[in-house]
């Protein structure tokens, strides 16, 4: 079947991340997602009804499809599984993911406040204009992983793994990325102030105008104090 790729965002190279692809025809569907579902080329819209009798929705596969619209804040998952899904314009803000994997999934503008992706792999995985203020993506596994003008605020990168990744344009104040493994993470254009964890981003790129919030990061975190009194 023919497919179309996503908008393109814009990188270039052998690292960029590969887009979604989605068939040029999606089926309406979606229904109730419960556990032990499979959804493949399917176009779900709004909001299914949350299962009275599941607390957490296991083993849900979605391929090739795309969900806009969506309202799933707070909900469970565990062992999602998704490869080229995108979400537009969903409140997953709360949503918790356990033992889950995506793999060329994009989220367009989608507010995931709050939002637990804590030890989710994630390979080329898209996030345009979202919202993930206070997110928990510690212990991460993420290759090929793009923000672009998005809101992370206090987000939680410890630990994670952020190879080939690009974090630009967005707002990352008291972000934390103590222990993350940084090696070819990028972060041109983002809001740097009062970031921990400073000195656990080696092997990463910024730009000349990044310079201060980085020093002043490095200098905080090795217990030095600027004063203009002697």
């Amino acid at each position: 079947m023919p497919t179309q790729r996503s908008d393109d965002t814009g990188s270039t190279g052998k690292n960029a991340r590969r887009p979604a692809k989605l068939p040029e025809h999606l089926e309406p569907g979606g229904g109730l997602v419960t556990g032990d579902t499979e959804l493949d080329e399917t176009l779900i819209t709004g909001s299914p009804p949350n299962p009275e009798d599941e607390r957490v929705v296991t083993d849900v596969g979605l391929t090739a499809s795309r969900w806009s619209g969506g309202r799933l804040t707070g909900r469970r998952f565990r062992r999602l599984r998704c490869v080229d899904v995108v979400f537009a314009d969903c409140d997953l803000s709360g949503v918790v993911l356990e033992d889950s994997g995506l793999r060329r999934v994009e989220f367009r503008e989608c507010r995931m406040s709050g939002t637990v992706l804590a030890g989710t792999r994630m390979e080329d995985v898209l996030f345009l204009r979202c919202k993930l203020d206070t997110a928990n993506l510690r212990m991460t596994a993420g290759d090929r992983l793009e923000f672009l003008d998005s809101e992370l605020g206090r987000a939680d990168f410890r630990e994670a793994t952020l190879k080939r990744t690009g974090i630009h344009d967005s707002d990352l104040s008291g972000a934390d990325f103590s222990g993350a493994d940084s090696r070819g993470l990028r972060l041109h254009g983002s809001r740097l102030h009062d970031i921990k964890g400073a000195d656990d981003l080696r092997g990463a790129t910024i730009g000349p105008d990044q310079l201060v919030d980085v020093s002043t990061a490095l200098f905080a975190a090795s217990g030095i104090a600027v004063e203009d009194q002697r």
